[in-house]
């Protein structure tokens, strides 16, 4: 899912994707687990480092989209 200002949405959970989006077709899903039907964490892993942003530290990202 895309809105018009260019965020890319995930079109099983929701979460706003930030990262290249695992695609199928022209559906974006923020992770592999979301694109199974599985519980996915991505929204909460925003939150944190929305956390980390507004406290000076910057994330050190990892491969698969996730970030320490």
């Amino acid at each position: 899912m895309e809105w018009d200002d260019g965020t890319v949405w995930c079109d099983g959970c929701g979460a706003e994707i930030t990262w290249n989006p695992v695609l199928v077709g022209k559906r974006r899903y923020c992770c592999q687990d979301c694109l199974d039907g599985r519980p996915c964490h991505c929204a909460e892993q925003m939150e944190i480092e929305d956390d980390r942003r507004q406290e000076g530290k910057v994330p050190i990202y990892l491969p698969g989209g996730y970030s320490l």
